[in-house]
């Protein structure tokens, strides 16, 4: 066969053939070779798990009845953890069909016998939608990435509020330790002049007046209490900045692509912290967890930028009803429990709630009720983007027009 050249892409796509009979090993090689792809066979499923974890491959094309493992027991392990596509071939079309084979998770199925051409554009157009997803992907992750920039630039002044607190109280602290360790430092020069005195057999009077004096201006009652306070409340504000500048860390980081065994009440104290000087002056946020909550499966970058949308979102509805001049405050409360194979969040707040004509817009891109400059309507959609797309969940809202609203996030407990 004459060689010929991917029209795809300009990158090089790997696809592994795993077929127990040879000949149609060495055929389905041949095709795809002849078509420019770099093949490699294997002749059951073991030896292509073996392959795979060896080296990473676009595409897997496998035959469904073979021994040891089946191509759909085959297929099941590599959708659960590898990110390659699977098309299944199979002669026995009546015991196989198309419907059953996408359902376990294969990206296309193919008849035998088989025409070169139909392997061949079956294949590519595997590819083809292979990367237009990690098109999308890597757009939604730039997209999301930008709108958590701009989430973290409005709270950044609220940030540097959290930083400077602790940092005044341990600077003041700290010139309170200065000048204390200076007053105690003559009192010790004074101690050590009369210890020299008294090893001679002599004792200066007038250095025992002048320490007599020293100690009434210093107050050491006064001074031995407030020394180990100073201390501590340093160390307390010095703790207080690391675990701030920690969670910016967290929320700024892009974070990793692949899903991770999380702790989500970790990932709501994040949030809480993260945005503390949006809702602080304006309502009480209380935090409600089922105990022994099971860690999930989830990118715990893109959960945090959920949570912390919905948490500010809520500071912003309280804002626009409650009148803090008189000090009112509305509430936030934050539960997580679990609900079958579902671990479900809800966070509740006591704002203005959404008008039922608004409601249905509220997850769309670029929507949004709020003033020019103040929102660009992307945080919910992302959200809901993020819960969906990237992690399988559910995201719904309950609201009351004047009272409030609750939005309630889904995240399967148990997912691939």
């Amino acid at each position: 066969m004459t060689q010929k050249h991917l029209d795809i892409d300009d990158d090089q796509v790997h696809i592994l053939v795993v077929d127990d009979e040879d000949p149609i090993q060495r055929l389905v090689k041949q095709i795809l070779d002849s078509a420019g792809f770099q093949t490699r066979t294997a002749s059951n499923g073991r030896e292509a798990l073996k392959y795979l974890k060896e080296a990473s491959f676009d595409v897997v094309i496998s035959d469904i009845v073979m021994p040891k493992m089946t191509g759909i027991e085959l297929t099941k392990k590599i959708v659960a953890n590898y990110s390659a596509d699977v098309i299944l071939m199979t002669g026995e079309i009546a015991r196989y069909h198309y419907g059953k084979m996408i359902g376990i998770g294969a990206s296309d199925f193919v008849q035998k016998p088989f025409s070169p051409e139909e392997i061949i554009l079956r294949t590519k157009r595997v590819i083809r939608e292979r990367r237009l997803k990690e098109t999308q992907i890597s757009f939604h992750n730039k997209l999301a990435l930008a709108q958590k920039m701009e989430a973290m630039g409005q709270l950044s002044a609220g940030l540097a509020h959290e930083i400077n607190t602790p940092i005044q109280y341990i600077n003041d602290n700290t010139l309170f330790l200065k000048d204390t360790f200076s007053d105690m430092d003559l009192i010790i020069e004074k101690f050590l002049h009369l210890f020299q005195t008294l090893k001679t057999g002599s004792i200066d009077t007038s250095m025992v007046k002048q320490i007599e004096t020293a100690l009434d201006q210093l107050d050491l009652d006064y001074t031995r209490r407030e020394i180990p306070q100073a201390i501590d409340q340093a160390i307390e504000g010095i703790d207080r900045i690391k675990k701030v500048i920690q969670t910016m860390k967290v929320f700024s980081h892009p974070g990793k692509k692949n899903h991770v065994l999380t702790d989500v009440h970790h990932c709501l104290q994040n949030a809480i912290m993260i945005s503390k000087n949006e809702w602080k002056h304006i309502a009480d946020v209380s935090i409600n967890m089922e105990p022994d909550l099971p860690k999930i499966k989830c990118n715990p970058g893109e959960i945090n930028q959920v949570f912390l949308n919905l948490i500010v979102n809520a500071s912003h509805a309280i804002s626009e009803k409650t009148n803090t001049q008189f000090g009112d405050k509305g509430k936030i409360e934050i539960r997580a429990h679990t609900k079958k194979n579902w671990l479900e969040i809800s966070i509740s707040d006591t704002g203005t709630g959404i008008p039922e004509t608004v409601k249905p817009k509220v997850f769309d891109p670029f929507f949004t009720t709020k003033e020019p400059g103040k929102g660009t309507g992307q945080g919910l959609a992302i959200s809901r983007s993020i819960v969906k797309d990237r992690h399988h969940g559910k995201i719904s809202i309950e609201t009351c027009e004047g009272k409030g609203t609750t939005f309630i996030i889904e995240l399967p407990i148990h997912q691939n």
